[in-house]
């Protein structure tokens, strides 16, 4: 009997991002975009070693829930990477992608609560979408598309 990995994975679970300031993106991803949070939790230093390989390090997590997905946010409490901006090509950058109602209404929501746009909005009618990138306060892209002929 072959292995099949179609059989052996349930499905995906959650997107995680490293954060600075774990409250500060709490208030973005729940205050703002009304996910609720799940769990919050600490884990030491024994459990970073081997889950995160950063040795010696203390975490503290949280994991919402919303719009069927979730989100895990990361902040290294004793060991803080680096948060100089990635360009967007960077190897291993990587985004979420909310599907909206109203595009413009949201940008206009997000913008108005002080934060800011990544791009321009983008209208692909070949694909049948409009979308823009919008910035979470650690410059995690959120991409924000409206289908054009919503149903």
């Amino acid at each position: 009997m072959s292995f099949e990995v179609t059989n052996c994975i349930k499905k995906m679970h959650h997107s995680g991002f490293v954060v600075k300031d774990l409250d500060r993106s709490l208030r973005f991803y729940q205050d703002t975009l009304k996910m609720d949070l799940k769990m919050r939790w600490i884990e030491t230093a024994e459990q970073c070693d081997v889950g995160m390989c950063v040795p010696g390090c203390k975490l503290e997590l949280a994991q919402l829930v919303g719009y069927g997905a979730e989100v895990e946010l990361i902040q290294f409490l004793d060991q803080p990477g680096t948060d100089a901006p990635l360009e967007p090509n960077h190897i291993g950058v990587g985004h979420i992608s909310f599907e909206v109602y109203d595009l413009q209404a949201m940008v206009a929501y997000l913008e108005e609560a002080g934060y800011k746009m990544a791009s321009e909005v983008m209208v692909v009618p070949e694909l049948n979408i409009t979308w823009v990138h919008a910035l979470d306060p650690d410059g995690v892209h959120i991409e924000l598309m409206q289908f054009l002929n919503q149903d």
